[in-house]
């Protein structure tokens, strides 16, 4: 399902190209969103950075209801909401999931401090005994949820 938060979190955070933006405005278009930002980012055929001006990028998502844009932090919270809830309901190892935000969205760089417990148990997992993997698993189940939690 589109979701146009998702969308803007990816695109923010560097995930998407300018080609790929067109297939995301008629999507959007096909979910109801309209405007002349996404009308005009629709109809381009295989854009690059030179067709598309920022503000035209930052206005079709507006036009889809975000408040674009959006800063680098925002979108590695909104990454990060969306793998641990994959964790939460079973679709992602724990471990993985929260492997994915230390290195995937923080990058090895300085995390949000909303995800530091995250990020450092992740470090802690990485070079464990064994015999600790299962506390490990539990305060990383814990954390992933604590911070799901704040994000309501």
């Amino acid at each position: 399902m589109f979701e146009p938060t998702r969308v803007a979190a990816r695109w923010y955070f560097g995930e998407l190209m300018h080609e790929d933006l067109p297939g995301m405005a008629i999507e959007a278009l096909e979910q109801g969103h309209d405007g002349p930002m996404l009308r005009r980012l629709a109809g381009l055929i295989k854009p690059t950075s030179r067709d598309i001006r920022v503000e035209e990028i930052d206005g079709a998502f507006r036009e889809m209801g975000i408040a674009a844009p959006i800063s680098m932090r925002e979108a590695q919270l909104i990454l990060a909401t969306e793998t641990a809830r994959a964790a939460a309901s079973g679709l992602q190892n724990p471990f993985d999931a929260a492997t994915h935000i230390r290195i995937g969205i923080c990058r090895f760089k300085a995390e949000p401090t909303e995800l530091e417990r995250i990020v450092r148990l992740s470090e802690k997992a990485e070079h464990a005994p064994r015999l600790l993997w299962s506390k490990l698993e539990r305060d990383i189940r814990d954390a992933l949820s604590e911070f799901l939690n704040s994000r309501q």
